[in-house]
C-alpha cells in the first residue's frame, strides 16, 4: 500500500484577527487550523483515509482532495487533543462524508476516532452530538509527557500509528476532586516498513524531553530519532514563556531548532503557525513566505541536518519523501 500525506491546515487557533492589518491577516491565501490527511492507495485506488485533527476550515480543505470527491471516505480520525481548533469540524466531516456515500450508493462507513482518555472526557461534555457519528477508541490512560502509548490497530493497512504523550498546558485537565494532573495531548509516529514520520504539533515549552530525555522518556525519544519528516508545533518565533513567567502554551522556533538538532529528521515542517503572539518586528504578522525565509536562514547558519519547510494547504507529501520541495506561498 502506498501512502500520501495531504496538508489540510497549518494555522493556530486564531487564524485571522478582525481589525488586524498585519501581513498574515490580509493575505488572501486559504487558511485552516492545523491538520493533515493520510491517504492510502492500492493500485491507485483510495482504500484508506486517516484524518489527524479536524479544526475550523478543515472540512473545506478536504473538499479540495480529488480522491475524496470521487471516493468519499473517512476510516480513522486521530485527535491530538480536545481544543476547539482541533475538533470544530468533527461532526460536519463525518456527516457530510456519509451523506456523499449514500448519494453515490457506497456502503456506509462509521469512522473510528482515536482520542486520549483526558480529551475524551472533555469531548463527551462539549461535543456529544459529534461523537455519536464515530466509533470511539479511547487510550484509557493518563501517562505523562514523553511516553509511547499503545499502538493503534489499523487492520488491512501497512501503516502503524503509535501515539506519543505530549504536554500542552491548557489542554491538560485536573480531576474534578483534587489536584490530579490528567494529560490529554498526543503526537503520533506514522511508520511503514520503509519510512517513519512524526506529527508533534500542539505542545508547550515544557516538552524538553524532546531535547534531553530522562530515563523514562528514552524509549519515546529513540522512537522519534531519524524520522523522514517531522511536522512540529511552531506557534511563535521567539517567545518560550508568557509575561508572567509561566511556560508558553506552544513551542517557539528556537525550541524547534533545538529539537531538530536532537532528533535529526530529514525534513522539518513548521505547523500551527501564529502571527500575533510575538513582538512587533520579531515574528508578529509574518506571512508563510517570511517564516520560510527566516527559518531557512537559521537552519543554514546553525548547520542543522536536513531541510526546513512551511507547507501549504493541499501540498502532498509521500510518506517518507516530499514529492516536491516545499515553497511558502
Amino acid at each position: 500500500m502506498k501512502f500520501e500525506l495531504v496538508i489540510n491546515g497549518l494555522d493556530h487557533a486564531w487564524r485571522r484577527e478582525l481589525g488586524c492589518n498585519c501581513e498574515r491577516c490580509i493575505s488572501p491565501r486559504r487558511n485552516a487550523n492545523t491538520s493533515l490527511s493520510i491517504l492510502g492507495f492500492e493500485q491507485d485506488l483510495l482504500t484508506f483515509h486517516g484524518l489527524v485533527d479536524a479544526g475550523a476550515g478543515v472540512a473545506d480543505s478536504l473538499l479540495e482532495i480529488a480522491e475524496l470527491r470521487t471516493t468519499p471516505r473517512l476510516d480513522w480520525t486521530f485527535l491530538t487533543h480536545w481544543h476547539p481548533d482541533h475538533v470544530a469540524d468533527l461532526a460536519r466531516i463525518a456527516v457530510c462524508t456519509q451523506r456523499s456515500r449514500e448519494r453515490l450508493h457506497l456502503a456506509p462507513l462509521k469512522p473510528n476516532l482515536w482520542v486520549r482518555e483526558g480529551s475524551a472526557v472533555w469531548l463527551e461534555r462539549q461535543q456529544p452530538h459529534a461523537l455519536r457519528h464515530f466509533q470511539i477508541i479511547s487510550s484509557l490512560e493518563y501517562h505523562s509527557k514523553g511516553r509511547l502509548l499503545e499502538a493503534v490497530p489499523l487492520p488491512n493497512t501497512d501503516l502503524q500509528v503509535t501515539p506519543v504523550s505530549l504536554a500542552h498546558s491548557s489542554a491538560d485537565l485536573h480531576a474534578p476532586h483534587g489536584e490530579e494532573h490528567l494529560p490529554c495531548c498526543a503526537g503520533f509516529i506514522l511508520k511503514t516498513q520503509q519510512h517513519k514520520t512524526a506529527l508533534l504539533w500542539d505542545m508547550d515549552a515544557t516538552n524538553t524531553w524532546l531535547e534531553q530525555p530522562n530515563y523514562a522518556e528514552q524509549e519515546a525519544f529513540i522512537a522519534l530519532q531519524g524520522c523522514d519528516q517531522i511536522f512540529i508545533d511552531c506557534n511563535t518565533w521567539h517567545y518560550s514563556q508568557q509575561a508572567n513567567g509561566q511556560p508558553a502554551s506552544h513551542a517557539s522556533f528556537a525550541m524547534v531548532s533545538r529539537i531538530a538538532r536532537a532528533l535529526e529528521p530529514r525534513q522539518t515542517f513548521l505547523m500551527h503557525l501564529s502571527g500575533h503572539e510575538d513582538a512587533l518586528g520579531n515574528g508578529f504578522g509574518w506571512s508563510d513566505a517570511r517564516w520560510q525565509l527566516e527559518a531557512n536562514s537559521v537552519w543554514q547558519r546553525e548547520g542543522l541536518r536536513g531541510s526546513v519547510h512551511v507547507p501549504w494547504i493541499g501540498q502532498r507529501i509521500s510518506l517518507g519523501v516530499a514529492t516536491r520541495e516545499a515553497v511558502a506561498v
